[in-house]
């Protein structure tokens, strides 16, 4: 009894052993990981990763991830004018990632994430008219659109609905159903003003913009990807 005692004493110290292990290689990958998004990204130390899946070691030895999630807390995306404009909570699942050239470099084989545009800063893009109406505010319209404000040149304010719709990795808001002038401005200065086309930059290679939709706090943005490189 007391040999069979020692026997699962030194098993339960073995396995804590491997335990902990396996949590310190872990815990020294996910670095790695973030050193590596951040080389082929050039995004801040806002970046953290997590590796999934348990044990980690036999996942290392395979050189094959399950599943590595990144996230993201903001970023800079380039604007018209060379202006930026956050991009913020950008958060990635990559899956199947495999490790190549002696881990110098992996390879994610599909991807997922979202990411969210605030209206604050999707603003930036808003078109410019020195003397014609200006927008003045993006908010949630309902019904998948986006509630546009503007102001016409004698002080008056209006609002027009916009629908979202994606283009390759730009954002376009399009206003529906204009009148034909409001307060002597014409309606095609009324479209000048309120709609808007913003690229959505500097996102990792081989991730795409695939939909965007308006929310209480700006716009939601879905992404995917395959043949994701981490390098650097």
């Amino acid at each position: 009894m007391r040999t069979l005692r020692r026997s699962l004493i030194v098993i339960v110290l073995l396995a804590a052993v491997l335990v902990g292990v396996d949590r310190l290689a872990l815990h020294l990958a996910e670095g790695k990981a973030v050193d590596k998004l951040r080389a082929s990204t050039g995004f801040a130390d806002s970046t953290e990763v997590s590796i999934k899946g348990f044990p980690f070691l036999t996942q290392a030895v395979a050189g094959d991830l399950d599943e590595l999630d990144a996230s993201v807390d903001h970023f800079e995306s380039a604007m018209p004018g060379g202006s930026t404009g956050r991009v913020e909570n950008l958060e990635l699942k990559l899956l199947g990632v495999e490790f190549t050239n002696g881990y110098s470099s992996a390879t994610a084989r599909t991807a997922t994430g979202t990411a969210l545009v605030p209206y604050s800063e999707l603003m930036h893009a808003a078109p410019t008219q020195d003397d014609g109406i200006h927008m003045t505010g993006l908010s949630d319209g309902g019904k998948g659109r986006v509630k546009v404000g503007f102001e016409t040149p004698d002080g008056s304010k209006y609002a027009v609905y916009s629908t979202v719709s994606v283009q390759g990795d730009v954002l376009r808001l399009r206003a529906q159903g204009l009148p034909s002038a409001i307060a002597g401005v014409p309606r095609d200065q009324i479209r000048t003003a309120t709609d808007i086309q913003q690229s959505i930059t500097r996102l990792p290679g081989g991730i795409r913009l695939t939909a965007a939709e308006p929310s209480a706090e700006g716009l939601h943005l879905t992404v995917t990807g395959s043949h994701v490189p981490l390098t650097g």
